[in-house]
């Protein structure tokens, strides 16, 4: 397309700090009998991954470990001949790869997400009307500040100036096991260069954003995808990453056509499970989006140095206010007053899986904290999806769709979790007519020997 931002060539892929020693010998016979049937997926397993994204311009500037890449959206704006007279909504947004994407095509188009830092980011990415040679003076501006700044801390003391300055400055909660302290330090002084380099406003949103992609870089956190910490950073480069990164976004800004740069993308801190607060009913043609699903993967985890650091967190409790607006995909984001699984007690598909899920937890003697939740997490997962779909399904217009992108699961005692036929089902019940699932990838699981099903279900209105 014309209006299509042009993608830099594809960056290599950082290898993490993790390697295959699958924990289990289970079988699973459902995905045996899948991997028989099944066509071959509509995206190879590496374009897929959302790592995919560090080689595409503004999607680049920062993106979650958890998402997917461009070639989702892409392919269901082109699938569904989506145009400029159309509204797109991702209720889960995340860090705003849908948005970008159509706005990019000159689509209006509309987010929500319950991660504060990751609104902000997809406010950042969204905004293209910034002036780059201004942006070009400010960052030689926060590089000269940030230089003077680290002369001074250093003197003739080096690196245990450093440290003693990282013990002062410190969150509580993102401790050295996270972040060493030197790689802490310079992050601070960073953040201070950019504070008194850059007045309020977008271009300082601009610069934080640049600071905060350097921030797992910079520590002893990785993904694999799930959360880890390697051995500790003793020192990291992060001017040196820092000013690459800006660089290269000021770079993107100025390759952005001057057509779409007016485009209508709004990204809003929210609950997906009561979208229609943010969203008139009937008026939406299509929804693109991956919400979490039933893989005991807990959000905040994954962005939590960052929430942390640039201060949206302070403490446990402000995390858990954040965790208790999503979906409940984790078992330390479940509360004894979460009562949407009420939402889908007549469902049997559910009833099979959380009884299997019993019996096995029997059969194992399994008694710890978390292993009691799986049930109940399963049910709360369902029962928010229900919520989720029933408000999608009043938002559409008629014959609009809601294309969801979900894996397949087995991280409740190795029980296959079919989470796209389950929302399938569910999707029909709230008031879809129809339902198509496609196989978009196979994702290789890290704690057994079966490649998971990503599949993408669309519900028709």
């Amino acid at each position: 397309m014309g209006n299509e931002i042009r993608a830099h060539a594809l960056l290599p892929v950082r290898r993490m700090p993790f390697s295959y020693h699958p924990p289990t010998t289970t079988e699973c016979p459902v995905c045996e009998e899948l991997a028989r049937s099944s066509h071959a997926p509509l995206v190879d397993q590496r374009d897929g991954k959302a790592a995919a994204a560090g080689g595409y311009p503004v999607h680049n500037w920062y993106y979650f470990v958890l998402g997917y890449t461009p070639e989702f959206p892409d392919h269901l704006i082109r699938r569904f001949d989506v145009d400029a007279s159309h509204l797109v909504v991702d209720p889960f947004m995340g860090s705003g790869t849908t948005l970008v994407c159509c706005k990019a095509r000159g689509i209006p188009s509309l987010g929500v997400d319950a991660n504060d830092f990751f609104v902000d980011a997809a406010r950042v990415k969204l905004r293209w009307d910034l002036d780059t040679a201004v942006l070009r003076e400010q960052l030689e501006t926060i590089l000269g500040r940030y230089s003077a700044r680290m002369r001074e801390l250093r003197g003739n003391d080096g690196h245990r100036h450093l440290a003693r300055y990282a013990e002062k400055h410190r969150p509580p909660m993102l401790t050295e096991r996270y972040v060493s302290d030197v790689p802490f330090a310079k992050l601070h002084v960073l953040r201070g260069a950019v504070e008194g380099s850059v007045p309020p406003g977008h271009d300082r949103d601009f610069f934080n954003l640049a600071l905060s992609s350097v921030i797992v870089p910079a520590s002893n956190v990785a993904y694999g995808p799930g959360f880890g910490v390697r051995a500790p950073k003793e020192d990291e480069d992060v001017l040196g990453m820092f000013e690459a990164k800006a660089g290269r976004m000021i770079a993107d800004v100025e390759t952005i056509p001057a057509d779409v740069v007016p485009t209508p993308a709004t990204a809003h801190l929210g609950d997906s499970r009561d979208l229609l607060e943010l969203i008139e009913p009937g008026t939406v043609d299509l929804m693109i989006t991956s919400p979490p699903y039933p893989g005991d993967h807990e959000y905040t985890k994954h962005s939590r140095v960052e929430l942390i650091f640039m201060g949206y967190a302070n403490s446990i409790a402000e995390l858990r206010d954040i965790k208790q607006t999503m979906i409940r995909g984790s078992t330390t984001n479940v509360y004894k007053r979460d009562d949407d699984g009420r939402f889908v007690e007549g469902f049997d598909s559910i009833h099979r899986v959380t009884g299997e899920i019993d019996r096995r937890l029997r059969r194992d003697n399994a008694t710890s904290g978390f292993e009691k939740l799986y049930t109940k997490l399963v049910r709360e997962y369902f029962g928010g999806m229900y919520r989720v779909l029933e408000q999608a399904h009043a938002a559409l217009r008629p014959g609009g769709r809601f294309s969801l992108l979900v894996s397949d699961s087995h991280s409740f005692k190795m029980v296959h979790i079919s989470t796209a036929d389950i929302l399938r089902e569910i999707g029909l019940e709230v008031g879809f007519s129809g339902a198509d699932i496609d196989l978009w990838q196979l994702k290789r699981s890290t704690s057994h020997g079966y490649d998971l099903r990503e599949n993408c279900l669309t519900l028709r209105k």
